[in-house]
Protein backbone atom coordinates (compact mmCIF):
# COMPACT_ATOMS: atom_id res chain seq x y z
CA UNK A 1 0.00 0.00 0.00
CA UNK A 2 2.81 2.70 0.79
CA UNK A 3 4.68 1.49 -2.03
CA UNK A 4 1.59 2.05 -3.99
CA UNK A 5 0.95 5.38 -2.66
CA UNK A 6 4.45 6.37 -3.54
CA UNK A 7 4.20 5.45 -7.18
CA UNK A 8 1.32 7.64 -7.81
CA UNK A 9 2.93 11.14 -5.68
CA UNK A 10 5.79 10.02 -7.93
CA UNK A 11 3.62 10.01 -11.12
CA UNK A 12 1.53 13.07 -10.33
CA UNK A 13 4.85 15.09 -8.91
CA UNK A 14 6.80 14.12 -12.35
CA UNK A 15 3.25 14.83 -14.38
CA UNK A 16 3.12 18.67 -12.64
CA UNK A 17 7.04 19.28 -13.06
CA UNK A 18 6.88 18.54 -16.77
CA UNK A 19 4.16 20.44 -17.26
CA UNK A 20 5.95 23.57 -15.73
CA UNK A 21 9.19 22.78 -17.33
CA UNK A 22 7.51 22.85 -20.86
CA UNK A 23 5.22 25.61 -20.10
CA UNK A 24 4.95 26.83 -23.36
CA UNK A 25 3.93 24.11 -25.17
CA UNK A 26 1.99 23.22 -22.26
CA UNK A 27 -0.03 26.45 -22.70
CA UNK A 28 -0.19 25.81 -26.56
CA UNK A 29 -1.68 22.36 -26.22
CA UNK A 30 -4.17 23.66 -23.18
CA UNK A 31 -5.39 27.03 -25.77
CA UNK A 32 -5.59 24.02 -28.33
CA UNK A 33 -7.85 22.11 -25.88
CA UNK A 34 -9.74 25.20 -24.84
CA UNK A 35 -10.51 26.20 -28.47
CA UNK A 36 -11.65 22.96 -29.44
CA UNK A 37 -14.37 22.73 -26.70
CA UNK A 38 -15.35 26.01 -27.34
CA UNK A 39 -16.44 25.12 -30.64
CA UNK A 40 -17.69 22.44 -29.84
CA UNK A 41 -19.66 23.79 -27.01
CA UNK A 42 -21.29 26.17 -29.26
CA UNK A 43 -22.68 23.01 -31.48
CA UNK A 44 -23.71 21.31 -28.43
CA UNK A 45 -25.05 24.21 -27.31
CA UNK A 46 -27.16 25.11 -30.47
CA UNK A 47 -27.98 21.44 -31.32
CA UNK A 48 -29.35 21.23 -27.53
CA UNK A 49 -31.69 23.86 -28.07
CA UNK A 50 -32.89 23.38 -31.97
CA UNK A 51 -34.05 19.70 -30.50
CA UNK A 52 -35.43 21.95 -27.70
CA UNK A 53 -37.43 24.20 -29.79
CA UNK A 54 -38.04 21.15 -32.01
CA UNK A 55 -39.95 19.41 -29.19
CA UNK A 56 -41.72 22.68 -28.21
CA UNK A 57 -43.07 23.03 -32.01
CA UNK A 58 -43.98 19.48 -32.06
CA UNK A 59 -45.84 19.81 -28.60
CA UNK A 60 -48.05 23.42 -29.95
CA UNK A 61 -48.26 22.64 -33.07
CA UNK A 62 -51.73 21.86 -33.92
CA UNK A 63 -54.15 21.17 -37.26
CA UNK A 64 -56.81 23.91 -37.84
CA UNK A 65 -60.05 22.87 -39.61
CA UNK A 66 -62.27 25.61 -40.79
CA UNK A 67 -66.28 25.07 -40.88
CA UNK A 68 -67.52 25.71 -43.64
CA UNK A 69 -69.78 29.02 -43.47
CA UNK A 70 -73.32 27.14 -44.74
CA UNK A 71 -73.32 24.93 -41.77
CA UNK A 72 -76.09 25.99 -39.23
CA UNK A 73 -74.28 26.79 -36.07
CA UNK A 74 -76.49 23.41 -33.67
CA UNK A 75 -74.61 21.46 -36.08
CA UNK A 76 -71.07 22.74 -35.03
CA UNK A 77 -70.56 20.36 -32.02
CA UNK A 78 -71.62 17.57 -34.41
CA UNK A 79 -68.83 17.90 -36.61
CA UNK A 80 -66.44 18.37 -33.51
CA UNK A 81 -67.78 14.39 -32.08
CA UNK A 82 -66.98 13.31 -35.30
CA UNK A 83 -63.31 15.09 -35.46
CA UNK A 84 -62.80 13.19 -31.68
CA UNK A 85 -63.37 9.82 -33.23
CA UNK A 86 -60.52 10.06 -35.57
CA UNK A 87 -57.43 7.96 -34.16
CA UNK A 88 -54.59 9.86 -32.87
CA UNK A 89 -56.40 12.85 -32.07
CA UNK A 90 -55.48 13.67 -28.55
CA UNK A 91 -57.49 17.43 -28.35
CA UNK A 92 -60.01 19.31 -30.50
CA UNK A 93 -61.05 22.39 -29.04
CA UNK A 94 -63.62 24.61 -31.01
CA UNK A 95 -62.64 28.31 -31.74
CA UNK A 96 -66.00 30.40 -32.23
CA UNK A 97 -65.41 33.29 -35.36
CA UNK A 98 -66.07 35.75 -32.41
CA UNK A 99 -63.35 34.29 -30.40
CA UNK A 100 -61.26 34.13 -33.29
CA UNK A 101 -61.63 37.81 -34.08
CA UNK A 102 -61.17 38.78 -30.52
CA UNK A 103 -57.84 36.70 -30.78
CA UNK A 104 -56.70 38.72 -33.70
CA UNK A 105 -56.94 41.67 -31.74
CA UNK A 106 -54.48 40.74 -28.86
CA UNK A 107 -51.94 39.46 -31.35
CA UNK A 108 -52.14 42.99 -33.17
CA UNK A 109 -52.26 44.85 -29.92
CA UNK A 110 -51.77 48.84 -30.69
CA UNK A 111 -52.78 47.78 -34.35
CA UNK A 112 -56.06 46.30 -33.40
CA UNK A 113 -57.94 49.36 -34.78
CA UNK A 114 -57.87 48.02 -38.07
CA UNK A 115 -59.71 45.45 -37.12
CA UNK A 116 -62.51 47.83 -36.42
CA UNK A 117 -66.03 47.22 -37.78
CA UNK A 118 -65.47 43.64 -37.96
CA UNK A 119 -67.75 42.58 -35.15
CA UNK A 120 -71.00 43.29 -36.93
CA UNK A 121 -69.68 41.51 -40.17
CA UNK A 122 -66.95 39.33 -39.34
CA UNK A 123 -65.85 37.86 -42.20
CA UNK A 124 -63.97 34.78 -40.06
CA UNK A 125 -65.32 31.16 -39.99
CA UNK A 126 -65.97 28.79 -37.05
CA UNK A 127 -63.21 26.85 -36.47
CA UNK A 128 -61.89 23.72 -34.39
CA UNK A 129 -58.02 23.61 -33.02
CA UNK A 130 -56.40 20.11 -32.91
CA UNK A 131 -53.95 18.63 -30.89
CA UNK A 132 -52.44 14.90 -32.01
CA UNK A 133 -50.63 12.46 -29.99
CA UNK A 134 -48.06 12.00 -32.57
CA UNK A 135 -47.46 14.24 -35.22
CA UNK A 136 -45.97 11.90 -37.44
CA UNK A 137 -49.78 10.59 -38.35
CA UNK A 138 -50.74 14.30 -39.42
CA UNK A 139 -50.91 13.23 -42.83
CA UNK A 140 -53.41 10.30 -41.93
CA UNK A 141 -55.36 12.41 -39.88
CA UNK A 142 -55.82 15.38 -42.27
CA UNK A 143 -57.18 12.86 -45.00
CA UNK A 144 -59.86 11.80 -42.48
CA UNK A 145 -60.72 15.22 -41.68
CA UNK A 146 -61.30 16.66 -45.30
CA UNK A 147 -63.76 13.45 -45.62
CA UNK A 148 -65.71 15.21 -42.61
CA UNK A 149 -68.95 17.16 -44.19
CA UNK A 150 -68.98 20.57 -43.35
CA UNK A 151 -65.32 20.95 -43.06
CA UNK A 152 -64.57 23.56 -45.32
CA UNK A 153 -60.33 23.61 -45.32
CA UNK A 154 -58.38 21.99 -43.41
CA UNK A 155 -54.80 23.94 -42.21
CA UNK A 156 -51.63 21.81 -41.87
CA UNK A 157 -47.87 23.14 -40.84
CA UNK A 158 -46.84 19.89 -40.73
CA UNK A 159 -43.79 20.62 -43.48
CA UNK A 160 -42.29 23.80 -41.18
CA UNK A 161 -41.78 20.81 -38.22
CA UNK A 162 -40.51 18.34 -40.82
CA UNK A 163 -38.07 21.05 -41.90
CA UNK A 164 -37.08 21.59 -38.32
CA UNK A 165 -36.34 18.27 -37.51
CA UNK A 166 -34.27 17.70 -40.89
CA UNK A 167 -32.38 20.53 -39.65
CA UNK A 168 -31.85 19.64 -36.09
CA UNK A 169 -30.91 15.90 -37.27
CA UNK A 170 -28.00 17.55 -39.59
CA UNK A 171 -26.90 19.81 -36.30
CA UNK A 172 -26.94 16.76 -34.76
CA UNK A 173 -24.49 14.76 -37.14
CA UNK A 174 -22.05 17.96 -37.85
CA UNK A 175 -21.68 18.69 -34.11
CA UNK A 176 -20.50 14.79 -34.12
CA UNK A 177 -17.95 15.09 -37.22
CA UNK A 178 -16.51 18.52 -36.30
CA UNK A 179 -16.19 16.75 -32.71
CA UNK A 180 -14.16 14.06 -33.71
CA UNK A 181 -11.89 16.72 -36.25
CA UNK A 182 -10.88 18.63 -33.38
CA UNK A 183 -10.64 15.62 -31.11
CA UNK A 184 -7.94 14.48 -33.71
CA UNK A 185 -6.37 18.23 -33.82
CA UNK A 186 -6.03 18.22 -30.45
CA UNK A 187 -4.40 14.66 -29.74
CA UNK A 188 -2.06 15.95 -32.28
CA UNK A 189 -0.88 19.37 -30.29
CA UNK A 190 -0.71 17.25 -27.39
CA UNK A 191 0.95 14.36 -28.40
CA UNK A 192 3.45 17.24 -30.03
CA UNK A 193 3.77 18.58 -26.23
CA UNK A 194 4.55 15.42 -24.36
CA UNK A 195 7.41 14.56 -26.60
CA UNK A 196 9.42 17.20 -26.18
CA UNK A 197 9.26 15.75 -22.33
CA UNK A 198 9.41 12.22 -23.77
CA UNK A 199 12.65 13.08 -25.71
CA UNK A 200 14.44 15.52 -22.71
CA UNK A 201 14.23 12.17 -20.48
CA UNK A 202 14.99 9.79 -23.04
CA UNK A 203 18.14 8.51 -21.62
CA UNK A 204 16.53 8.47 -18.12
CA UNK A 205 13.70 5.75 -19.99
CA UNK A 206 15.98 3.54 -21.66
CA UNK A 207 18.03 3.44 -18.05
CA UNK A 208 14.59 3.06 -16.35
CA UNK A 209 13.67 -0.02 -18.94
CA UNK A 210 17.40 -1.71 -18.71
CA UNK A 211 17.06 -1.63 -14.58
CA UNK A 212 13.45 -3.69 -14.88
CA UNK A 213 11.09 -0.68 -14.33
CA UNK A 214 7.66 -1.26 -16.07
CA UNK A 215 6.14 0.30 -19.29
CA UNK A 216 3.63 1.22 -16.92
CA UNK A 217 5.20 3.02 -14.35
CA UNK A 218 7.33 4.86 -16.72
CA UNK A 219 4.36 5.64 -18.98
CA UNK A 220 1.90 6.98 -16.23
CA UNK A 221 3.91 10.29 -15.47
CA UNK A 222 3.56 11.75 -19.22
CA UNK A 223 -0.17 10.09 -19.29
CA UNK A 224 -1.24 12.23 -16.07
CA UNK A 225 0.86 14.97 -17.85
CA UNK A 226 -1.66 14.80 -20.48
CA UNK A 227 -4.81 14.47 -18.88
CA UNK A 228 -3.87 17.42 -16.45
CA UNK A 229 -3.55 20.12 -19.64
CA UNK A 230 -7.02 18.50 -20.64
CA UNK A 231 -8.69 18.92 -17.87
CA UNK A 232 -7.07 22.22 -17.49
CA UNK A 233 -8.52 23.46 -20.94
CA UNK A 234 -11.74 21.61 -20.30
CA UNK A 235 -12.95 23.69 -17.32
CA UNK A 236 -11.70 26.49 -18.57
CA UNK A 237 -13.39 26.37 -21.12
CA UNK A 238 -16.34 25.25 -19.43
CA UNK A 239 -16.32 28.55 -17.85
CA UNK A 240 -16.03 30.44 -20.85
CA UNK A 241 -19.35 28.60 -22.57
CA UNK A 242 -21.51 29.12 -19.40
CA UNK A 243 -20.55 33.21 -19.07
CA UNK A 244 -20.80 33.53 -23.10
CA UNK A 245 -24.02 31.33 -22.86
CA UNK A 246 -25.73 33.23 -20.45
CA UNK A 247 -25.26 36.64 -22.19
CA UNK A 248 -25.98 35.34 -25.31
CA UNK A 249 -29.12 34.06 -24.15
CA UNK A 250 -30.30 37.35 -22.06
CA UNK A 251 -29.85 39.32 -25.78
CA UNK A 252 -31.91 36.81 -27.37
CA UNK A 253 -34.27 37.10 -24.65
CA UNK A 254 -34.37 41.14 -25.01
CA UNK A 255 -34.76 40.70 -28.78
CA UNK A 256 -37.41 38.37 -29.03
CA UNK A 257 -39.20 35.64 -27.19
CA UNK A 258 -41.22 33.35 -28.91
CA UNK A 259 -39.60 30.19 -27.46
CA UNK A 260 -37.85 28.65 -24.56
CA UNK A 261 -34.37 28.27 -24.60
CA UNK A 262 -32.48 25.73 -22.43
CA UNK A 263 -30.71 27.51 -19.36
CA UNK A 264 -26.99 27.15 -18.55
CA UNK A 265 -27.87 25.51 -15.09
CA UNK A 266 -30.04 22.92 -16.81
CA UNK A 267 -27.40 21.54 -18.95
CA UNK A 268 -24.31 22.31 -16.44
CA UNK A 269 -23.85 18.91 -15.27
CA UNK A 270 -24.15 16.96 -18.93
CA UNK A 271 -22.15 19.36 -20.29
CA UNK A 272 -18.99 19.44 -17.08
CA UNK A 273 -19.30 15.54 -17.75
CA UNK A 274 -18.67 15.58 -21.46
CA UNK A 275 -16.10 18.58 -21.48
CA UNK A 276 -13.72 16.79 -18.69
CA UNK A 277 -13.99 13.38 -20.35
CA UNK A 278 -13.05 14.74 -23.62
CA UNK A 279 -10.62 16.94 -22.26
CA UNK A 280 -9.36 14.14 -20.10
CA UNK A 281 -9.10 11.28 -22.95
CA UNK A 282 -7.83 13.54 -25.69
CA UNK A 283 -4.88 14.66 -23.06
CA UNK A 284 -4.29 10.54 -21.94
CA UNK A 285 -4.51 9.24 -25.89
CA UNK A 286 -2.03 11.91 -26.91
CA UNK A 287 0.11 11.21 -24.67
CA UNK A 288 -0.15 7.00 -24.81
CA UNK A 289 0.48 7.80 -28.60
CA UNK A 290 3.86 10.07 -27.94
CA UNK A 291 5.66 7.88 -25.51
CA UNK A 292 4.83 4.55 -27.01
CA UNK A 293 7.79 4.80 -29.58
CA UNK A 294 10.79 5.42 -26.48
CA UNK A 295 9.45 1.85 -24.60
CA UNK A 296 10.70 0.04 -27.49
CA UNK A 297 13.95 -0.72 -26.35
Amino acid sequence: MVMKFRTIRYCLKEGFTSIWTNRLMSLASIGTVLACLIIFGMFLLFSVNLNYIGAQVQEQWEIKVFIDEKIPSHEIPIIGEQIKKIKYIKACTLETKEQALENYKKQLGEDAYILEGFDEFNPLRDSYNINLDDIRYADQVVQQLSEIPGIAKVKNHKEFVDRLLKVTEFVRMASLWIMLLLACIAVFIISNTIKLAVFARRKEINIMKFVGATDWFIRWPFIIEGMLIGLIGALISLLLVGYGYDYILKLIYQSMNIFKLRSFSEIFEALAFIFISFGISIGAVGSAISIRKYLRV
